[in-house]
């Protein structure tokens, strides 16, 4: 069954957590099942640099946050596509200061974005994400779903 993400949005605890219902000829059944965040990532969220650019400096620096994940054994073109099979779409790539930055964008089918700095230290396995987003409430699910993916 394809998902319908229209309609009014509900926040949910965890935000992540789906109501279904399913009927029949018998009755309806009703569920809820907790899905992971990337599920909802569209396949329209990559943005170009200079929007990128210009949409992280606009966020606030409150609404930025870091997440470190260990134990990582892919390099910056192995993240890369990794996390583009997911629709989490790199826009740059670059070597600052001895480390490799990734620089990528997300976007929820509700149309929230979210943008994601990456940074490799070569002869680590740990990587530091920082995040930020209009509305940092995804930014743990986020964290998540990178730890997931990445240890895949």
């Amino acid at each position: 069954l394809p998902m319908s993400c229209t309609g009014a949005v509900q926040k949910m605890d965890p935000l992540t957590n789906i109501q279904v219902a399913i009927r029949n000829s018998v009755d309806i059944f009703y569920f809820a099942c907790i899905a992971p965040l990337h599920i909802f990532f569209c396949e329209d969220g990559a943005m170009e640099k200079k929007a990128f650019l210009g949409t992280w400096k606009d966020i606030p620096a409150g609404n930025e946050t870091q997440y470190t994940i260990e134990d990582v054994e892919c390099t910056s073109d192995g993240i890369s596509s990794k996390m583009g099979q997911n629709n989490a779409f790199t826009v740059a790539k670059r070597t600052l200061e001895g480390q490799d930055m990734i620089y990528q964008s997300i976007k929820l089918s509700n149309g929230i974005w979210g943008l994601v700095e990456i940074k490799l230290t070569p002869g680590s396995s740990s990587i530091t994400l920082s995040f930020k987003s209009r509305v940092m409430e995804i930014a743990q699910a986020v964290f998540q779903v990178y730890d997931a993916i990445l240890h895949n």
